[in-house]
């Protein structure tokens, strides 16, 4: 077994020599790095406006305002500019000597802390490690951070992920520190986490896209890729939007939903701007997010 960093007496040495502690699920299958209250203090400093303004997306996906063909592109739905909803937001990270962003969103979880992205957004995969200088701003929009700064404490993903970069599993889960004694879920609330419902569901998608001022959403209907992928046909979700969460039963009065899924998976979550894909949530990342709980 090869660890993605060097492990030195249980600690695991990550971007530029700091060290980290590491835990294992019990049935091995979860990996998680802290991070120290060092790194949060500079990570907060660390993202000026300036800075995230800069960052650009971790994510392969390239504009196309359309489906190739004639009778796609008049069926196909484009996504919707809006100025965010709290639970949602951008999250910025360093990886390597480069600044970037992806979509995360609050999850509900027994410490009210907890984030869900996708994996390819915190961790490398195969072979690479996990980013640093993680922050979240939630309900980004223009530059304004109506609820501040979170900064990480800890970092979850799938051994599978680590390992193999097995698209199935491109999930992946965040806690973040207190902000003023206050915990994220209570500030900005948070959605569920929904499994096992299958295919041909209705979903709000909200994120970050690149080039873009402001976020964007789309309402359309999923669709069967594969026994454990899951795509959705919709016009603008270009590099940012990975780890967008997939929301069932979406309530517009308190902005909030099921989370049934993430852009991530198959090609990282797509290519194309107008094609979408998320792992088949299962009991997989349920029993991530309850290791990320309790190792947060």
């Amino acid at each position: 077994m090869v660890l993605p960093s060097a492990v030195v007496g249980g600690l695991v040495v990550v971007g530029g020599g700091a060290l980290a502690a590491v835990s294992w699920g019990s049935d091995s299958g979860s990996l998680s790095r802290q991070v120290g209250v060092a790194e949060a203090a500079v990570s907060e400093s660390y993202w000026t406006p300036e800075r995230m303004e800069g960052a650009t997306p971790a994510d392969p996906k390239v504009p196309g305002a359309a489906a190739p063909n004639a009778t796609s592109r008049t069926a196909l739905r484009s996504a919707t500019v809006f100025h965010g909803v709290p639970a949602i937001g951008a999250l910025f990270f360093k990886n390597g000597s480069g600044d970037h962003y992806c979509t995360a969103s609050v999850i509900d979880s027994s410490k009210r802390n907890l984030l869900i992205t996708a994996a390819h957004c915190i961790h490398g995969g195969k072979g690479k490690g996990y980013v640093s200088n993680v922050a979240f701003v939630p309900k980004y929009d223009a530059g304004k951070r109506p609820y501040g700064i979170w900064t990480a404490k800890l970092l979850a993903v799938k051994w599978g992920w680590t390992h193999y970069s097995d698209p199935d599993l491109d999930f992946g889960f965040v806690a973040v520190n207190p902000r003023g004694g206050k915990k994220i879920a209570d500030v900005v609330g948070n959605n569920r986490l929904a499994i096992n419902k299958g295919f041909g569901r209705t979903v709000n998608v909200a994120g970050y896209p690149a080039g873009k001022e402001h976020p964007i959403y789309c309402r359309t209907i999923t669709k069967k890729r594969s026994k454990y992928q899951v795509r959705f046909d919709c016009g603008g979700f270009t590099g940012g939007t990975s780890g967008s969460p997939w929301m069932l039963w979406y309530n517009s009065k308190t902005k909030t939903g099921y989370t049934n899924g993430v852009i991530g998976g198959y090609q990282r979550g797509g290519n194309v701007s107008y094609i979408s894909y998320s792992p088949y949530f299962d009991k997989d990342v349920w029993n991530l997010r309850d290791f990320a709980d309790k190792a947060a």
